[in-house]
């Protein structure tokens, strides 16, 4: 069985077809499947089915993809319409950590009808760093430029080296505005209130004894979620609504008893759950607005219809006010009938589909992998895909890797051991 009809031609100087490289692409960033999964799932499909079509290996299938990479670097970028640039670093992988500024015109947010995601992006720039300040972040603004013109807003987690070194930018551009992430921003409106009040402690410690009590015995299946070391209020949402479930249940006339057993503690903390619930409400409804519609002038009115009635609890109303403050503030930039994006996350997700693509190889260091963030970003037809293995032959990408990213672990080590003599 052939099917050469549906098969182009391949890119120049290559032996597997442009419609099977594009495909590869896509079968490794669009599912769960790892280098080698993919080429082996393949190698199955083909054998089966008897098809008369070449399998690449798994080290083709990532040669593919960081030559799309490094195209997302190279390749012309417009510049008729304003950009959006979010900025952030990932977190540090051995020496480095990466700065990376993605992003897209304005005109092409799709505002209302869905949040922004990884098929909307365009990788602007991204530069390993060993530290980083604010004349550095500026420094790689200002390059940034080159490929976008200076942008019109950038969205940032408001970490103190990036807010600096986009004020400094700002000097110099004075029609770029930033905005801070709303949910990084919430997370903090909650840890400055909650930190401080003791019976959010006490219902965190007695949270874990009861865990560490029920972890290994038949009532594991009562064990609350746990929040992270990092970021913890970014992720209080579902440990809040497991100690509310909890509670109605042991409120019930006829409540399960092991529930009851291990959770009757918390009939004592139904106050303050009821406090804590409505204020994660009022940040929750205020992220999931500002991630879908933006910021505009409408925000704040919208906001306070899907707040509801003002609660009597002075914690609600005080989270209130400091979300209200950050519409206002952010607001006030945009320019008549002008909508600011107020969200970062979507870069969280690209970093997130990096370190699971990247697997084990990046967990010690920073490898050629980093570059397959040009690949994840924006959508890529089959069109894209020849234009870009055509413009970036494997050695070019080799080079720029090289001189990006420097040496890796592995090369250092086998340059050590090369002689033999060990």
């Amino acid at each position: 069985m052939t099917t050469p009809e549906v098969l182009s031609l391949p890119p120049r100087g290559g032996q597997y077809s442009c419609s099977l490289v594009s495909f590869f692409i896509d079968l490794f960033l669009h599912t769960g499947a790892s280098l080698r999964c993919a080429a082996s799932a393949f190698a199955v499909v083909v054998r089966h089915f008897h098809l008369d079509l070449p399998v690449p290996s798994f080290a083709t299938i990532r040669a593919w993809v960081l030559r799309l990479g490094c195209y997302a670097l190279l390749c012309p970028l417009p510049q008729a319409d304003p950009w959006l640039w979010i900025i952030d670093h990932t977190i540090q992988v051995g020496a480095k950590k990466l700065f990376l500024i993605v992003g897209c015109p304005l005109s092409e947010i799709p505002f209302g009808q869905r949040c922004l995601s990884l098929v909307d992006l365009r990788l602007v720039a991204l530069v390993p760093m060993e530290q980083s300040n604010q004349y550095l972040v500026d420094a790689e603004l200002e390059k940034a430029t080159q490929r976008t013109g200076a942008p019109r807003l950038i969205v940032s987690d408001q970490g103190g080296d990036l807010v600096k070194g986009i004020e400094h930018f700002q000097q110099r551009h004075a029609n770029t505005v930033a905005v801070g992430d709303i949910a990084h921003h919430a997370a903090h409106v909650l840890e400055n209130r909650w930190e401080r009040d003791p019976r959010w402690g006490e219902l965190l410690k007695k949270l874990s004894a009861t865990n560490q009590q029920i972890r290994q015995t038949a009532d594991a299946f009562l064990v609350s979620p746990t929040l992270r070391n990092k970021a913890r209020f970014m992720n209080v949402g579902p440990l809040l609504r497991f100690a509310c479930r909890v509670l109605a249940l042991s409120k019930k006339e006829n409540p399960n008893a092991r529930a009851k057993q291990r959770y009757g503690w918390l009939l004592d903390y139904e106050e303050d759950l009821a406090g804590w619930r409505e204020q994660y409400d009022v940040v929750h409804e205020t992220i999931a607005r500002v991630r879908l519609h933006g910021l505009n002038a409408g925000t704040l009115e919208e906001l306070e219809k899907e707040w509801g009635a003002q609660s009597e609890r002075t914690g609600t109303k005080m989270t209130r006010g400091h979300m209200r403050a950050y519409v206002a503030k952010n607001v006030r930039q945009a320019k008549e009938g002008e909508t600011l994006v107020g969200s970062s996350e979507v870069l969280e997700s690209a970093f997130g589909k990096l370190k699971a693509k990247a697997g084990e190889s990046g967990k010690g260091e920073l490898t050629g992998m980093a570059m397959s963030l040009g690949a994840i970003l924006g959508q890529h037809d089959e069109k894209e895909v020849r234009e870009a293995l055509d413009a970036v032959p494997q050695k070019k990408a080799e080079g720029m890797i090289s001189r990006l990213l420097g040496p890796t672990l592995c090369w250092l080590r086998h340059q050590l051991f090369r002689t033999g003599d060990a």
